[in-house]
């Protein structure tokens, strides 16, 4: 596969990985099949966000190796959005059990998956921004990785980096995406060398997703008390993300050839576009019934998307 058909649909990965945490967070309301066990371990979008935010995240940096620049970007697309929910969220709080004023700042600048407060909005807002600080050094890094040994090897310092965090269940959940997000960034510098994967590579990339599935399937007869507080339920996605958003982007490139299939393509870039708005507006309405669930989603994210681009209107950004 070239490398320019897997980034040329990013979205469409972008839009998988929303379905997948959409699925992941209303499990509960499905019947009892094989399917809703299987829905139980689609946390794994989360995991593609941090595979295509790593690849986005390289080439933004590398237009000016500015890190300035780059974190002005990001907060461009991401502070416009996050603010006014965070504050109507910081708002709900007061009005319910109550919240400190230091976890409303926690909450607010986006650093409470860092810190013990209490309420805390979800952890995805703060492995975010770390990865988006880290990016200065890890973009070079990646293109420092010019052989397969090395690479592998900086992926496995990340994963060693973040064995220190077992234990924690607040932190080795931010922790163990690093090494997702660095393998995004790894796909975007190898790019920069030669135009597609080998058919090895890809054999192997697709070979390692049935190992990682079976891992993470089985790992609970084996470790029940090690999976969330030594990141066994996450570490097996490093195995199975690369070869999924492979094999969406070729799928993606097939319905290219139909009508209906660009059509299908169009709406997943569309639902690719607004992920993060929909990632953050899902969880107001998640103790609801399936279908009222889904239009409230609907309705609060178009809501959101009015509200970020007013603002991003009257701040020129």
């Amino acid at each position: 596969m070239r490398f320019q058909t897997l980034f040329k649909y990013r979205k469409s990965m972008m839009a998988l990985a929303i379905l997948l945490i959409l699925c992941y967070h209303t499990k509960g309301a499905w019947p009892e099949t094989a399917l809703k066990k299987a829905a139980g371990f689609f946390y794994g979008g989360v995991d593609i966000f941090f595979f295509a935010s790593g690849i986005g995240c390289f080439f933004s940096y590398s237009r000016d190796r500015d890190p300035v620049g780059f974190l002005r970007r990001r907060a461009g697309r991401i502070l416009p959005v996050y603010l006014p929910f965070i504050l109507v969220w910081i708002l709900a709080q007061a009005r319910g059990g109550g919240i400190g004023f230091a976890a409303a700042l926690a909450n607010l600048f986006g650093v409470h998956g860092f810190t013990a407060v209490s309420p805390s909005f979800n952890w995805y807002i703060s492995g975010m921004w770390l990865s988006y600080l880290l990016t200065p050094w890890l973009a070079p890094l990646a293109e420092k990785c010019g052989t397969r040994l090395k690479a592998a090897a900086a992926v496995l310092a990340l994963l060693l980096f973040s064995a220190a965090f077992w234990g924690d269940n607040e932190l080795i959940i931010i922790a163990a995406r690093l090494p997702i997000f660095f393998t995004g960034m790894l796909f975007a510098a190898e790019s920069g060398r030669r135009e597609a994967l080998t058919k090895a590579e890809l054999a192997l990339l697709l070979g390692l997703m049935p190992v990682g599935a079976a891992i993470i399937w089985e790992s609970p007869k084996f470790f029940p008390d090690l999976i969330w507080s030594h990141g066994i339920a996450w570490y097996p996605m490093l195995l199975i993300t690369p070869g999924l958003c492979i094999l969406t982007a070729a799928v993606s490139s097939w319905l290219e050839r139909w009508k209906p299939g660009r059509a299908v393509n169009r709406s997943l870039g569309f639902l690719g576009g607004l992920t993060f708005e929909i990632y953050l507006t899902h969880f107001w309405a998640l103790e609801k019934p399936l279908p009222l669930f889904l239009l409230l989603t609907a309705v609060y994210t178009a809501l959101l998307v009015g509200v970020s681009r007013l603002l991003r209107k009257r701040l020129q950004l």
